[in-house]
């Protein structure tokens, strides 16, 4: 096991003076010597020797390599990371195939970069490499473009509504037609995948950040009626009477701030008379846009009588706006972090929010809401992709290693059976990421 150990850490140390050294200097010279001379004693048998890698450790043939050098990580993290499964060293093997050997696996890893042509361009014969599957990558790139697919639907969307403000404006009056069919699209992707669709919710714009705000809310909203297990007739009425809540601020200019305020204070009521025109719309869709300010106890506006009772979708639509507005703007102009938005939910629930569907709507969240850009006890830090059965312990993808390095490929974890833990939530923009990017 010795002669395993010292072999994986002449290779390290080798990579190491190829970096750091001329091949003139005398460490330089002294790390490749030293390789070959291990590489010759594994092989002194004349049959050749193999390196390879299975889940994260390092193996000779069938025997693992267990040790706490650090060298033996360093080199499973490397082949890993340069998709290497194995690689079988000829009893050939001489200075030039060390040197070859080093400078390679110093390369940047890439989905471009392969190990087998770099050693073959430099005229290594005594290295074979073996190469992982490529499942991972194939993964990778259908997650990408499934992910252009829902942003294509986002921007959809986007135009939908655009156009329902304008025939509001316009006419008074608008024809929902394209937006129904668009919230049919997005029911559709939270059933499939809520983690991507919920990562679409990150999603704001200043330009046109009404119509976004919009968006999230319903996208909230329905996240909020799947785990009520509402019918699909039922989704599809709470997704249109989300996505409408404001609508009658279209009536209103929002970038003069004298009419911002007025919108503020009269969209509940010109929302419901807009929508009350659309005689074949749930009426349900008419009492959100009404009653989405008003506090479970008496609070908000428009005012009603003591004993009125709000819709219940209009009380999943206002937890739903609560959380997009205090995520994205905050009452002081600046945003809670996704945990910080729930922690606030928590308190306000019973009071201003309906408490048992404000705790329904944490289950669907977590505690750490997919978006949630965390630090590990490790150091490592990845963005929450999907909620547990444990609401302090969901899945992640790790995105920067512990050394603060940005990981090539994302792995993701589940911390129910991880040992690491959360330490803390991280802002995005600190470490200038867009959360939708990685989910």
């Amino acid at each position: 096991m010795s002669a395993l150990v010292d072999l994986v850490t002449s290779l390290s140390t080798a990579r190491r003076a190829a970096q750091l050294y001329p091949p003139v200097h005398p460490s330089y010279r002294e790390a490749m010597d030293t390789m070959v001379a291990t590489v010759a004693s594994c092989t002194a048998d004349g049959t050749g020797f193999v390196l390879n890698i299975h889940e994260g450790r390092l193996y000779a043939g069938s025997q693992v390599i267990s040790s706490d050098a650090p060298a033996v990580a360093s080199l499973a993290k490397s082949m890993e990371s340069h998709r290497v499964e194995s690689l079988a060293f000829d009893p050939a093997f001489a200075a030039p195939d060390a040197l070859a050997l080093a400078e390679v696996l110093n390369l940047r890893a890439s989905a471009s970069l392969s190990i087998e042509e770099e050693l073959a361009a430099r005229g290594v014969t005594a290295i074979a490499v073996g190469v992982l599957a490529d499942d991972d990558h194939a993964q990778r790139a259908e997650r990408e473009e499934r992910r252009e697919q829902d942003r294509a639907l986002y921007r959809q969307l986007v135009a939908a509504l655009r156009v329902v403000q304008r025939d509001v404006a316009a006419t008074g009056s608008p024809n929902l037609d394209q937006a129904e069919q668009m919230v049919g699209g997005i029911m559709s992707r939270l059933l499939e995948d809520d983690a991507a669709i919920l990562g679409m919710a990150s999603l704001n714009a200043h330009s046109e950040g009404a119509l976004f705000h919009s968006i999230n809310v319903m996208i909230y909203a329905l996240t909020l009626g799947l785990g009520l297990g509402l019918s699909e007739d039922g989704l599809t009425c709470l997704g249109i009477a989300a996505l409408l809540h404001d609508v009658g601020k279209s009536a209103f200019d929002l970038d003069d701030p004298e009419q911002a305020q007025a919108a503020e204070a009269l969209h509940p009521k010109l929302g419901a008379e807009v929508l009350a025109r659309l005689e074949d719309e749930d009426p349900a869709t008419m009492l959100v846009a009404f009653e989405h300010h008003m506090g479970m106890d008496g609070s908000g506006w428009p005012d009603r009588a003591p004993d009125y009772i709000t819709h219940p979708y209009s009380r999943m639509v206002a937890i739903a706006n609560r959380y997009e507005n205090l995520t994205k703007r905050g009452d002081t102009g600046s945003a809670l972090t996704p945990d910080r938005g729930i922690q606030q939910l928590i308190r306000e629930a019973g009071r201003t929010l309906d408490p048992t569907l404000t705790r329904l709507f944490i289950k669907s969240l977590g505690v750490f809401p997919v978006g949630c850009v965390v630090r590990l006890s490790d150091q490592s830090v990845g963005v929450v992709c999907a909620t547990t059965a444990e609401l302090l312990a969901p899945r992640a993808r790790l995105l920067f290693d512990e050394h603060g390095t940005e990981l090539e490929d994302p792995v993701d974890i589940d911390l129910t059976e991880d040992p690491r833990t959360i330490l803390e939530v991280v802002d995005p923009e600190a470490l200038d990421l867009l959360v939708a990017d990685h989910l």
